[in-house]
C-alpha cells in the first residue's frame, strides 16, 4: 500500500467515486461519516472541486496549525458547498465540523496538492473513475421496504412512537421514522400541548430518549406542563405556587416519578435547525425530536422565524430522513399558504372551541387524510381523548343488569382510583345493558366506554368480541386469544395503562450484547433457562401418584421476578462471592457461571435436566438466585453457591409488572368463580403471549426485552424447582417435574408440612395448588 502524500488522499482511482455538488450536498452527511471512518469521495468539477477526505490525510504541517484552517459545521456546510469546494481548490483544505469538532476536510483536487510548506507537494492521483462503485448509493430491496409497511419493525427500520391519545394514533397511526410531522395551530389554540403529548408519552411513559428543542419556551415552561399534566395540577397555580398541600404532596411524587426520564431539553438562544441536527447524534437510541416552536412572524433574534422557516424545515426534514426518526414540530399559525411553503411529509391541523379540540391530518400527495376530536383540558395543559358516548339504546337488547352484580373487587377498584386520577369534571359516559346468546357464558355482561377504566378492562374486550360477534363465544375466545387476536396488542396496551403511575421508566429496545444476539432467524440465543424436566427412575411402578398443577405459573413469575428497568451493562469481572453480589443492589439481568456440583439425584437438577454441565453458560439472575437458595441453611445448603464470572447486570425492581399481575389475576379469580371459560382463556393468553413475545417477536413490535423473557421463564421453573425441594424435604417422593407447571408426588400431600407450615393449600389463587389426577406409576 502506498504511504500517503501530504496534504493530499491517498484514496486510489478505483475506490473513489465523483459526485456533482447537488448529489453531494444531498448526502452530505453520510459522506463526512465515510470519511471520518478513512474512506474519501471526490466531489464537484472544474473550478469547484475537492476530495472530501479524513483529518489524517492532512499534512504534518497543516496538522499543526489545523485551528487557523476555515472550518465549517456540516449542517452549514450543506448551504454553501459549492464555496467551499471554490476554496479548498484554490488550495487551502475546509474544515468540516460536528458540534465544534473537526471530523473531515475537503482537500484540493488538482494535480499539485497545495500545503503551506510548499506548493508543489507531491501529486494526487486524477485517474478517479467517475463509474467506481466502491462508495455505491444504498439500495433497499422490495421485500425488506414492504416488511417495512405491512410489517411494522421487523426489518429494524425505527420504531413507531405516538401521542398516546387513542383517537388520534388511530387516525394517523403513529409518528413515522424519517418524516417531518407539522402541528399547524393558531396562537392560543395549544400547538405546543399537542407536541409536548408526544414527548411525554415517548419519554416519560416509554422511556425512549426524546430531544425537546424549545424556541421561546424556556425549561421550566416546559418542565411545569410535564407535571401539570402528569399530575394532574392545575397549570397557572403549580406556576403561581398556590398549590394546596395535597397537590404540592401529588406534584412532589410526579416529580421523583419523572427523575431519570430520557427527555433532553435545549432551551438555548440561537436555536436553529442546523443546532438541533448537530445535538442529535450525541443522543443514544433518541427516537424523537420535537421543536418547540416555529414562529410565522419574523423576529430577529429568534433564528426560527419569518422568511427563515422554509430552510429550516427543509434541514429538519432531511435530518428526519438520515438519522429515521420522526421529528415532530409546532407552527404558531395554521394559514394553508404558510403550511404549503414548508412542504412537510404530515401536517396535523389544529382548531379548538372551548374544550372540543379538531385535528384534521393531512399528507403530502395524498391530502387530507382523516379527521378526529380531542378534548382539550387546558387546565392541565394536556389533550385527552374525547368522552365516549354510549351505544345508541337501540342497538342493545335484553333486561337491564343490576349494577351492583357488577361492580369489582374493592381492592382493584381502589387500586385503579389510585393510579388513574382524573380531573374534577370529568364524567364518564352511562352505562348500557346487553345480553348475549345462550352460547355465552351464563354471566350478562354490560357494554362499558371504549376507554375502558383499569378495573374493566378484560371485562370490556370480552364484551366487545361478544357483542361484534352476535354472543359467539367461540367465535370471540378466536377473536381475542387465537392467532392472530387481540391478546398481545390489549395486553401491551394493559402494560402502558397499568405502569403509567410508577416510577420506573423502562427502556424499550435497548442495545443487547452478545449473548443475547441471536445468530440466525431460527437460532436461540446463548442464555439458559434451566427448564426441569425430570423423572426419578427410583420410584417403582404401581406407586400411586399425585399430579399437581401450578396455577397461572408465569403470571406468578411475572409477579416474582426481579426485572432490569433500564440497558443492562457490562461487569467482565463477575462475583467469586456470591455475597458481594451486587453489594447490596438488587442487580438483574444474565450471568456467565460455572456448573455446579449437584449430588441429589433424587431432585430435579438446579441448571435443568437436559443439558451437559461441561463448561461455562449464561443463566439469567433468577436462576442464579434460585441456586442461591439452594445454597442456603433453610434449604439444607444442597449445594455450593455459584461462582459468576462475568454479568451483564442493572439495577432492577420486581415491581414493574406488579399492578398489571393484579388486574389480570383479578379478571381470572373473577372468572374462575364464574366458570366463565372465555375469560379466563383470554386472560392465559394475554400473560402467556405477552412472556413469549417479549424477547424478539414478529408479533409484538413494542417491547424486545430478551433478557426479560429469560428472568422471567428462569423464574417460573426455580419457582417450580423450590416447589419440588420443599416437598422432598418435607417427607414427599418426587416423581416427576417438568415445564412451569407439573409437578407429581408421591405422598399425602396435604398433611406435609414444610418449615411449621402446611406445604401445600388447595385453590385457584397464585400461591396455591391444585390436583389435576391420581395416577399410577407405569400407568398408562
Amino acid at each position: 500500500m502506498a504511504e500517503d502524500t501530504p496534504g493530499t488522499t491517498t484514496t486510489t482511482a478505483g475506490a473513489v467515486r465523483r459526485w456533482g455538488i447537488d448529489e453531494a450536498r444531498k448526502a452530505l452527511y453520510d459522506l463526512v461519516d465515510a470519511a471520518a471512518a478513512g474512506r474519501s469521495a471526490l466531489i464537484g468539477r472544474g473550478t469547484k472541486c475537492a476530495v472530501l477526505s479524513p483529518l489524517s490525510h492532512l499534512d504534518s504541517t497543516w496538522q499543526a496549525q489545523l485551528s487557523t484552517l476555515p472550518a465549517t459545521p456540516v449542517t452549514t456546510a450543506r448551504g454553501k458547498l459549492g464555496d467551499l469546494l471554490a476554496a479548498a481548490g484554490a488550495g487551502t483544505p475546509q474544515l468540516l465540523l460536528h458540534r465544534r469538532t473537526p471530523v473531515a476536510v475537503l482537500l484540493p483536487a488538482t494535480a499539485e496538492a497545495v500545503s503551506p510548506s510548499s506548493a508543489s507537494a507531491a501529486h494526487l492521483d486524477t485517474a478517479v473513475s467517475r463509474k467506481a462503485t466502491a462508495a455505491a448509493r444504498r439500495l433497499t430491496a422490495l421485500d425488506d421496504a414492504l416488511d417495512e409497511v405491512l410489517t411494522p419493525g421487523a426489518s429494524g427500520h425505527g420504531q413507531t412512537v405516538s401521542f398516546g391519545l387513542t383517537a388520534l394514533d388511530t387516525a394517523l397511526g403513529g409518528l413515522r421514522p424519517g418524516t417531518l410531522t407539522l402541528i399547524a395551530a393558531a396562537p392560543g389554540t395549544g400547538g405546543s400541548l399537542f407536541a409536548a403529548a408526544a414527548a411525554r408519552h415517548t419519554a416519560l411513559t416509554r422511556g425512549l430518549p426524546v430531544l425537546y428543542a424549545a424556541s421561546g419556551l424556556t425549561r421550566a415552561d416546559i418542565a411545569a406542563r410535564i407535571v401539570a399534566a402528569e399530575t394532574p395540577v392545575d397549570y397557572r397555580r403549580l406556576r403561581t405556587g398556590a398549590l394546596t398541600a395535597a397537590e404540592e404532596q401529588a406534584a412532589a411524587e410526579t416529580r421523583g416519578r419523572l427523575a431519570g426520564a430520557p427527555l433532553h431539553m435545549d432551551d438555548g438562544t440561537d436555536l436553529t435547525a442546523e443546532v438541533i441536527a448537530q445535538t442529535v447524534p450525541d443522543i443514544t437510541g433518541l427516537t424523537l425530536v420535537v421543536v418547540d416552536r416555529l414562529q410565522y412572524t419574523h423576529d430577529p433574534v429568534v433564528p426560527l422565524s419569518g422568511p427563515e422557516l422554509p430552510a429550516a424545515t427543509r434541514v429538519l426534514a432531511h435530518l428526519a430522513r438520515t438519522r429515521d426518526i420522526p421529528v415532530l414540530a409546532v407552527l404558531d399559525t395554521d394559514l394553508p399558504e404558510v403550511v404549503a411553503a414548508l412542504d412537510p411529509d404530515v401536517t396535523l391541523t389544529l382548531t379548538r372551541t372551548g374544550e372540543h379540540a379538531r385535528i384534521d391530518v393531512s399528507e403530502r400527495d395524498f391530502g387530507h387524510q382523516a379527521t378526529t376530536q380531542l378534548r382539550a383540558e387546558l387546565p392541565y395543559a394536556r389533550f385527552t381523548d374525547p368522552t365516549d358516548s354510549a351505544p345508541a339504546p337501540d342497538s342493545l337488547q335484553g333486561t337491564p343488569v343490576s349494577p351492583e352484580s357488577h361492580q369489582p373487587p374493592r381492592s382493584i377498584q381502589e387500586a385503579a382510583t389510585n393510579q388513574c386520577p382524573a380531573p374534577s369534571g370529568t364524567a364518564s359516559a352511562p352505562e348500557q345493558p346487553h345480553t348475549v346468546s345462550a352460547a355465552a357464558p351464563a354471566r350478562q355482561r354490560r357494554v362499558s366506554s371504549a376507554k375502558a377504566s383499569l378495573f374493566t378492562f378484560v371485562s370490556d374486550r370480552v364484551a366487545r368480541a361478544l357483542e361484534e360477534r352476535g354472543g359467539d363465544a367461540d367465535a370471540a375466545l378466536k377473536a381475542l386469544a387465537g392467532d392472530g387476536g387481540s391478546a398481545i396488542p390489549d395486553v401491551m396496551e394493559l402494560f402502558e395503562a397499568t405502569r403509567v403511575e410508577t416510577s420506573y421508566q423502562h427502556t424499550t429496545y435497548p442495545k443487547l450484547p452478545e449473548p443475547l444476539v441471536r445468530k440466525r432467524r431460527d437460532n436461540a440465543d446463548e442464555v439458559w433457562e434451566a427448564r426441569p424436566n425430570f423423572t426419578n427412575p427410583a420410584v417403582p411402578d404401581g406407586t400411586e401418584v399425585t399430579e399437581l398443577d401450578v396455577n397461572a405459573a408465569y403470571l406468578a413469575a411475572l409477579q416474582s421476578a426481579h426485572l432490569p428497568i433500564r440497558t443492562i451493562t457490562h461487569n467482565p469481572e463477575g462475583w467469586d462471592d456470591l455475597a458481594n453480589y451486587g453489594k447490596g443492589l438488587d442487580l438483574s439481568g444474565i450471568c456467565r457461571i460455572d456448573p455446579i456440583d449437584w449430588q441429589h439425584p433424587e431432585l430435579p437438577h438446579p441448571l435443568g435436566d437436559d443439558r451437559e454441565m461441561s463448561g461455562t453458560l449464561w443463566v439469567p439472575t433468577s436462576v442464579v438466585l434460585g441456586l442461591r437458595d439452594l445454597a442456603s441453611p433453610s434449604y439444607g445448603e444442597l449445594c455450593t453457591p455459584p461462582v459468576i464470572r462475568e454479568a451483564y447486570v442493572a439495577k432492577g425492581s420486581a415491581s414493574l409488572f406488579k399492578t398489571l399481575v393484579n388486574v389480570l389475576n383479578e379478571a381470572r379469580m373473577q372468572a374462575v368463580s364464574e366458570s366463565d371459560e372465555l375469560t379466563k382463556a383470554y386472560v392465559a393468553a394475554m400473560y402467556a403471549k405477552l412472556v413469549s413475545t417479549m424477547g424478539d417477536s414478529r408479533k409484538n413490535h413494542e417491547l424486545r426485552r430478551p433478557e426479560w423473557q429469560h428472568i422471567i421463564r428462569g423464574q417460573a421453573f426455580s419457582n417450580l424447582r423450590r416447589k419440588a425441594v420443599r416437598a422432598h424435604q418435607a417427607g414427599l417422593t418426587v416423581v416427576q417435574v417438568g415445564g412451569t407447571d407439573e409437578l407429581h408426588l408421591a405422598g399425602d400431600v396435604w398433611a406435609a408440612r414444610w418449615n411449621g407450615r402446611p406445604l401445600f393449600m388447595e385453590g385457584r389463587a397464585l400461591n396455591q395448588i391444585k390436583v389435576k389426577r391420581i395416577s399410577r406409576r407405569g400407568e398408562r
